[in-house]
């Protein structure tokens, strides 16, 4: 499966962006060609992990089985697949919170998660754009030591919950939310509920699992120090670069963040032969996260990649005909991203977005710089313009005309990818 179709297969899911990154990197190492998903876990001491359950196999009529990487990513979403490390709070007022939890409530809300009978969080309702801006301040204010005054009620049953306005509905996974604006009260609780438990869940599987963590932590160090006896670069050396990067690309210094960072074995594909080290640099509270893939031999960049509340909120979703008008400025301002920020020459420039069938565009669009060698660099803005994706691909798959089914959260929608070359 290419890098696009996988992209593809997680872009219609409804699920916060930076999830969809994980997403792409853990279902693509974990799902076998055929289709099934076997089982999904990753977990690194100390870093940014995400967890999964099983699935029966599905296969598809055509026995590819990429459609199974759609459902793979829902579920990836275990109720908070961002879990939280247990020592990733850059804030010493939320790691004392969390350190603080009785043994109790954290069972409590390991239990919660084991016993959903669904694989990721829902909403009652969609927040509004009011909801969306006060829960970034909110959460900034929770780094800070703003915590709610009460807890968010949680109930085993739809019956229980009509005696609620807002609750947590435990076995769906979803919150019950009212009618009215969510109070800042609410909010906090809502906030603080999802950090406490993935904590919780974090915890215990590090405990549970703690030799195999400590194995694969172990294998990844003799990896890397083989890496650098071929002539690769080091772990810091890899930070240290994404660490530039962060702030010429984004205008970040990683300041109130926790910064991670693993090393990826060389897999096949378009990458074959060659290892990478992840860097990133997460805020799991307000949902921001900044990853970086830098090649582990050379240290040149390979992807750079902002997920954000912003990002899902600013990305309108237009029509064919409005996307086509606003190619041509959204060219110019790729350009000038690839020039200043990655400086790789290229021959050939192509749009790249998906066209559904109910005449819309998605939300954004890519534009890939190819270089006379076959190397190729993806530039992804959304249709307004907002820089969240710089990426070395292998385009050679892409053709114009090509058919995706896309898993929306509910079922598969048809669209067509349009990969045109640009003047």
């Amino acid at each position: 499966m290419g890098a696009e179709e996988l992209r593809d297969a997680v872009s219609g899911i409804c699920m916060t962006e930076e999830m969809k990154k994980a997403v792409i990197s853990n279902v693509r190492k974990r799902t076998e060609a055929s289709g099934g998903i076997q089982e999904i876990q990753k977990a690194k001491e100390g870093k940014a992990m995400r967890y999964g359950k099983k699935q029966s196999d599905r296969r598809e009529k055509d026995g590819s089985g990429w459609k199974h990487l759609a459902a793979a990513a829902v579920l990836l979403l275990v109720v908070g697949i961002a879990a939280v490390p247990v020592r990733a709070f850059v804030n010493s007022l939320v790691r004392e919170r969390m350190e603080e939890m009785p043994q109790e409530e954290k069972s409590a809300y390991v239990e919660t998660i084991e016993e959903a009978e669904v694989a990721a969080d829902g909403f009652s309702r969609a927040y509004t754009e009011q909801e969306k801006a006060r829960y970034q301040e909110l959460a900034q204010r929770y780094q800070e030591g703003v915590f709610p005054e009460s807890v968010l009620p949680q109930v085993k049953s739809e019956e229980e919950a009509a005696g609620y306005e807002f609750c947590y509905l435990a076995p769906a996974a979803t919150f019950c939310l009212p009618e009215r604006e969510l109070t800042d009260e609410e909010l906090l609780e809502i906030i603080d509920f999802t950090v406490k438990r993935d904590y919780a869940y974090t915890e215990a599987y590090e405990q549970e699992h703690a030799e195999e963590i400590a194995a694969k932590e172990a294998k990844e160090q003799e990896a890397i120090a083989g890496n650098v006896e071929s002539g690769g670069i080091t772990e810091q050396q890899a930070i240290e670069i994404a660490r530039e990067k962060l702030a010429d690309i984004f205008g970040m210094t990683g300041d109130g963040y926790e910064q991670n960072s693993y090393y990826n074995e060389p897999e096949e594909g378009r990458r074959a032969g060659r290892a990478d080290y992840c860097v990133n640099w997460t805020n799991y509270i307000s949902h921001k996260y900044y990853y970086f893939n830098i090649d582990a031999q050379d240290g040149h960049l390979i992807s750079a990649t902002y997920s954000g509340e912003d990002v899902h909120r600013e990305a309108r979703i237009l029509t064919t005909e409005e996307a086509q008008e606003r190619i041509p400025q959204l060219q110019d301002t790729a350009a000038e991203v690839m020039d200043s920020k990655v400086g790789a020459p290229y021959d050939k420039v192509y749009v790249y977005y998906l066209r559904y069938e109910d005449g819309s565009a998605g939300s954004h669009g890519r534009f890939y710089f190819a270089g006379s060698a076959g190397n190729a660099y993806g530039i992804g803005l959304t249709w307004d313009g907002l820089l969240f994706e710089i990426e070395e691909q292998d385009i050679s798959g892409l053709q114009d005309g090509m058919e995706r089914e896309l898993w929306n959260g509910e079922a598969y929608e048809k669209a067509t990818v349009v990969f045109q070359e640009m003047p």
